[in-house]
């Protein structure tokens, strides 16, 4: 079994492949390569799938076939362009007990732990109970369709997953500010997406005869609309509510009291706290829109016959993506608008806090982690689990592997680094849950 060096070293392997969302084939290849080299008895032991474009498939037959696991996590990484890097971002600089490099969060560290774990646990001559398969998507950054082949491969051979864990909450680091433990947050769920269009259309004209109302005027009186009014509905939320429930047993004395009692409150909190704080109390009770794209005439001199801006919307599990583009489209009626829905999901569903295989994920954590308080997580964001759900009995999104805030700021940002010491306890998880699942 590889010590401390052994998994710096393997790690940094995977950080020095510069595997960027849409970049070369070459990349990828030399990535899977690395993964042949630092994971021998995975390449020597468990059934490997390449399903096209570069996305990977390992089975590890088990004992039974009828509860199978799925580890997901993805190869891919944003690009670092930009951003006051301390060291290249695919060098694996070691600093202080940190790995730094584009990937150490998101999301090599589920890739790397949960391979790992597999890894040794062959090693140890361990056969699973049931058996586990490792899904690696290769184009999660981008929503690419690696995970959808991946669900494709399951539903051909007729396997249904009993539970399904991706990256998406982590292990944040008391603050000891407001935190008093360590929060794991255990994603149950995230909300829904669409991306609407809102054209407005006009005669055009040369811009030194200009005349009232037109296109991009009629588009910024409805961006001002939907920014100064409360377009979608607040309300609490059966995730809202676990999550802040949840929060209160890492929160200090005082401040535990008050999310409990916000917690049971409900409309009363719904209503309240975007108000409050925009930033995290609007995506956590409501539907929200962001207005993140636009274009118009091609020549600063011509009024456009023709101008749109993109809104963003992400759906609460209490409202639906139908409902939301219906509020739009009255709002853009006012303003001789249209409405055009673009990419469109709706939220996922919730992970039933009861069920076998999220109180197998949470007694492994606990296991692992006996100093943790266990969090369940309402993700405003997407991952690629949303497409696994659709076929598996239980999602969960989550790699415990404790980071700091400042290092979950880290993210898509320069400077992203993790502890060494938690890539070994994350491993530790992975092994602890894979060995006593049944």
């Amino acid at each position: 079994m590889k010590d401390n060096s052994g998994y710096v070293a393997s790690f940094s392997k995977l950080i020095q492949c510069p595997t960027v969302t849409d970049s070369g084939h070459e990349y990828f290849e030399a990535f899977h390569k690395a993964l042949d080299e630092e994971f021998p008895h995975v390449a020597a032991t468990c059934s490997k799938m390449e399903l096209g474009r570069d996305v990977l498939l390992y089975k590890w037959a088990g004992k039974h076939s009828d509860r199978p696991v799925v580890l997901m996590a993805h190869q891919d990484v944003v690009p670092a362009v930009g951003g006051d890097w301390i060291c290249d971002p695919f060098s694996a600089t070691v600093k202080d007990g940190k790995i730094y490099g584009r990937g150490t969060i998101d999301c090599k560290n589920t890739l790397f732990c949960t391979i790992q774990a597999v890894d040794e646990l062959i090693a140890e001559g361990v056969t699973p109970e049931q058996d586990i398969y490792l899904s690696y998507s290769d184009c999660e950054e981008n929503s690419g369709p690696g995970a959808e082949m991946a669900r494709d491969w399951f539903k051909a051979h007729g396997v249904k997953p009993n539970v399904v864990i991706d990256e998406g909450g982590a292990i944040v680091r008391k603050d000891g500010k407001y935190m008093v433990k360590d929060g794991a947050m255990v994603g149950i769920i995230e909300k829904g997406y669409a991306d609407v269009r809102i054209i407005a259309r006009g005669k055009g004209g040369h811009s030194s005869q200009p005349p009232k109302n037109t296109p991009i005027a009629r588009l910024a009186a409805f961006v001002n609309y939907v920014e100064t009014h409360n377009v979608f509905k607040p309300g609490m939320s059966a995730p809202a509510k676990a999550m802040i429930l949840g929060l209160a047993d890492v929160l200090k004395p005082g401040l535990k009291g008050i999310a409990k009692l916000a917690g049971h409150m409900g409309s009363l909190t719904a209503h309240i706290m975007p108000k409050l704080n925009a930033h995290y109390g609007a995506p956590m009770f409501k539907s929200t829109v962001v207005f993140t794209m636009c274009d118009g005439a091609t020549a600063p001199n011509v009024i456009p016959q023709e101008a749109w801006v993109n809104a963003n919307v992400r759906v609460s599990p209490l409202d639906s993506v139908e409902k939301c583009v219906a509020k739009l489209e009255k709002i853009a009626k006012k303003f001789d608008c249209e409405v055009q829905l673009g990419n469109n999901r709706e939220a996922s569903p919730m992970a039933d806090l009861s069920g076998d295989g999220y109180t197998q994920f949470v007694a492994a954590i606990k296991k692992t982690y006996p100093d943790v308080e266990v969090v369940p997580y309402y993700m405003f964001g997407g991952t690629d689990c949303r497409t696994m759900q659709e076929i598996a009995v239980t999602a969960i999104r989550c790699t415990p592997c404790r980071l700091s805030s400042e290092q979950l700021g880290g993210m898509h940002a320069a400077n992203e680094n993790i502890d060494i010491t938690s890539l070994e306890e994350t491993v530790n998880f992975f092994k602890t849950f894979l060995r006593e699942y049944n």
